[in-house]
């Protein structure tokens, strides 16, 4: 098992030779940066404890502005919302109920994460071909003319959710907790039946967001995923799924990290 758990653990991994969000080795000459993963205005003052990875100076530059957006979203489960300098733009749906951000593509912002945090686990990038799938507590939806028309949870989240909670009872999942554990990402990888190429299925927490996509037509769902190498390889040092014919219970089959 590879585990991220305390400030050393952090601390050992900040100075990976590579950018992790481009993949490719520092050079002399290089101007090198320090990203928080996820970034710094995501967590409150008192929790601050990050996880923090190198990367080129014009790869991180170009986030700023979405760093400054998620951040903002997540503070909604704080309670923590900026009076003044707001990023993201909310519109109102009377006839639904609801509220959506349309200026923000939250997947892309896990998935940026996910990249962090394979980086940390197992010292290598994620190459930018790199394909995979991500439920996140956010529902999306499309626009229509009279409102907006939410997409329906991935039908594959089940298992994740399910793969994650029965390798979690047996200790059997490579885990970053870092900001007070206030975030908390967890993974294993499986291979298909009858199939050799490997795949990571993982789950991921913040200050329990599966409530900030809830409404009272939408069940609160927590985030989930799973992506590929594209050479269909496992990392040298990942734990490798198990699966159990021992039924577990699971009450809450949208979320990784509830009963």
């Amino acid at each position: 098992m590879v585990a991220l758990l305390t400030q050393k653990d952090l601390q050992g991994v900040q100075r990976l030779p590579f950018c992790y969000l481009c993949g490719k080795q520092f050079i002399d000459g290089d101007s090198i940066n320090r990203d928080h993963v996820p970034p710094q205005s995501t967590f409150h003052r008192r929790d601050r404890q990050p996880l923090i990875l190198s990367t080129h100076r014009r790869c991180n530059s170009s986030y700023k502005s979405e760093d400054e957006k998620i951040g903002q979203l997540i503070a909604l489960r704080r309670g923590d919302y900026p009076a003044k300098n707001q990023r993201l733009k909310l519109t109102h749906f009377p006839n639904m109920r609801m509220s959506a951000v349309e200026n923000l593509n939250v997947e892309a912002a896990i998935w940026r994460w996910v990249r962090g945090f394979h980086a940390a686990l197992y010292r290598q990038p994620i190459p930018a071909d790199a394909r995979g799938a991500i439920q996140t507590p956010f529902p999306r939806a499309d626009r229509l003319h009279n409102g907006i028309h939410v997409r329906p949870i991935l039908p594959q989240h089940l298992a994740f959710v399910d793969s994650i909670k029965a390798n979690r009872l047996h200790k059997n999942l490579d885990k970053i907790s870092c900001n007070s554990g206030k975030l908390v990402y967890e993974c294993a990888w499986f291979t298909y039946d009858n199939d050799p190429r490997w795949f990571c299925i993982f789950a991921m927490d913040i200050y329990d967001w599966k409530d900030l996509g809830a409404t009272s037509s939408l069940p609160a769902r927590g985030c989930a995923g799973c992506y590929g190498l594209p050479d269909d390889s496992i990392p040298e040092n990942a734990m490798k799924g198990l699966r159990s014919s021992i039924i577990i219970p699971n009450y809450d089959v949208l979320d990784a990290f509830s009963r």
